[in-house]
């Protein structure tokens, strides 16, 4: 093992705990309980055909969006084996008793709290004994030989630990989802400004961060993927260790992915596998980054060594930056009503970056 996997980049005093040493941590404790809770609604897939793969997905309050998922899944399936396993993130809205009725063939773990994303999927894998599992968005919809392809590629590629496929919108465009390198404080407080990111878009070549689409296409292998949509080899999960549950929600897969990087596992992009991503379920959800992923930029450069103040002072300035020019831009008539309700938003998350805090957290919602 080398060196780097030794140790993973953690808050101080705060460890993964178990991190590459049997996957001990508090999303595995959760999911005993939520075990225990559903005895008897789990299908006895280990006891058929060999597992191809397990699915997981996490819920918060949104069972619509899960059973649309998972029907493009089962579209698309074919003969694959698949250990199906929702993990649900204290919900309490009756989106647990929703999903066992609709999906008897699905094992729904009820956790008791909202751990966020990461204590989810560490959940959820804990659950599941197949070598390769795929994690999916609840807004995500697989098209076909999606599946097949993320499948037979981490076969065909053993040094493969994550595997991704191309996403598009729901126009149909393709979505950029790699990445040249992992990022920074210039990367993160580029992808919060709005002026400079409209430039890059007709120039996607010459974008600092993000691949470009014909890069996409071709297969060229990124430093790391967005998180919609991945296949994880389990042995490079444990060996990389979990997910950092001290992300609530966003770049904790990314996070993640440094850590698989320097234990020598690539990062792949397979073109021939796609997906369709709605973007945090689509509609006004889409027009402003969540306050959540504000938060995580500044934990992310803080354990990559980025000292707060500096942080939350470079991507306020960024997120002020966009205020500035959506106000410029709802001047115009036409855009007026959008601009607004986005300017309004950027102005929001500038001043969550400046003090680092939710005045008001509601779990799970963004």
């Amino acid at each position: 093992m080398p060196a780097a996997c030794a140790s993973h980049d953690t808050a101080p005093g705060r460890a993964l705990a178990g991190a590459g040493t049997g996957i001990r941590h508090a999303g595995a404790a959760q999911v005993e309980e939520g075990a225990r809770a559903e005895e008897g609604v789990r299908a006895d897939v280990e006891g058929s055909a060999p597992l191809d793969a397990a699915i997981v997905l996490v819920n918060y309050r949104t069972p619509d969006l899960v059973e649309r998922c998972l029907a493009s899944v089962e579209a698309t399936r074919e003969q694959l084996v698949l250990d199906i396993v929702i993990v649900d993130n204290g919900s309490a809205d009756g989106s647990v008793q929703r999903l066992r009725a609709a999906l008897p063939a699905a094992s729904v773990l009820a956790l008791s709290t909202n751990g966020g994303f990461a204590a989810g999927v560490n959940a959820g894998l804990a659950h599941t004994r197949a070598e390769i599992a795929i994690v999916l968005n609840p807004d995500t919809e697989l098209r076909p030989g999606a599946l097949q392809a993320l499948i037979a590629h981490l076969r065909e590629h053993p040094r493969t630990g994550i595997a991704a496929p191309l996403l598009e919108d729901p126009a149909g465009r393709l979505a950029p989802n790699g990445y040249r390198r992992f990022p920074g404080l210039g990367t993160l407080a580029l992808e919060l400004c709005i002026p400079l990111g409209y430039a890059l878009v007709h120039v996607p070549a010459l974008h600092p961060y993000a691949m470009s689409p014909a890069a996409l296409r071709a297969g060229a292998r990124p430093a790391h993927v967005y998180g919609a949509v991945l296949a994880i080899r389990r042995s490079a999960y444990e060996q990389a260790g979990p997910l950092d549950e001290g992300f609530f929600m966003y770049l904790e897969e990314t996070e993640f992915q440094r850590r698989v990087a320097r234990c020598g596992w690539a990062i792949e992009i397979v073109p021939s596998a796609c997906a369709l991503h709605l973007v945090r379920g689509g509609e006004q959800a889409a027009l402003a980054p969540s306050p959540h992923f504000v938060l995580s930029a500044i934990r992310y450069l803080r354990l990559r060594g980025v000292p707060a103040p500096v942080s939350r002072t470079v991507l306020a300035l960024a997120l002020a930056s966009s205020w500035i020019a959506l106000g410029l831009i709802a001047l115009l008539p036409s855009k007026r009503a959008i601009a607004t309700l986005q300017a309004r938003a950027y102005r929001s998350l500038a001043a969550l970056a400046v003090t680092g805090r939710l005045r008001r957290v509601r779990p799970g919602t963004d």
